[in-house]
């Protein structure tokens, strides 16, 4: 019986670190995610600057692109917050609840202002494309 007992005690630590390791992973995979949300916002910005001009000569809705301007350094801001959080979470090997919440709306703000970045620069291109 004592064989069997050692066996499971054995076990205990393993299906623990198993588990903080799954954790650990999913938060590098998060950060991976942040970092690339980073650079697609980063390189629109750099897109429109560079062709806002030399494509629409007198632009129609132009609060469009500023918006979209705006949208994406917000994605970019809260995604650097995102990303030192992460750094941290991995460090320590576990998210307080205050924590977990903050980074959930991160997540929120981060996902939404880059999807409307990239809306309002769908619009501005339709408006002024086909008018």
């Amino acid at each position: 019986m004592s064989n069997e007992t050692n066996k499971t005690e054995a076990n205990q630590p393993n299906v623990a670190s198993a588990y903080l390791k799954a954790h650990e992973e999913s938060w590098k995979l998060r950060y991976d995610t942040y970092k690339h949300l980073t650079t697609l916002a980063t390189g629109s910005i750099l897109l429109l600057v560079t062709f806002l001009e030399k494509l629409f000569t007198r632009p129609l809705w132009r609060g469009l692109v500023i918006a979209a301007f705006c949208m994406f350094f917000l994605t970019i801001m809260t995604s650097f917050f995102l990303m030192n959080m992460l750094v941290s979470f991995i460090r320590e090997g576990e998210v307080g609840k205050r924590d977990e919440k903050l980074s959930l709306a991160l997540i929120r703000v981060a996902l939404i202002s880059f999807l409307s970045g990239v809306v309002s620069l769908i619009i501005f291109a339709v408006k002024n494309l086909f008018t």
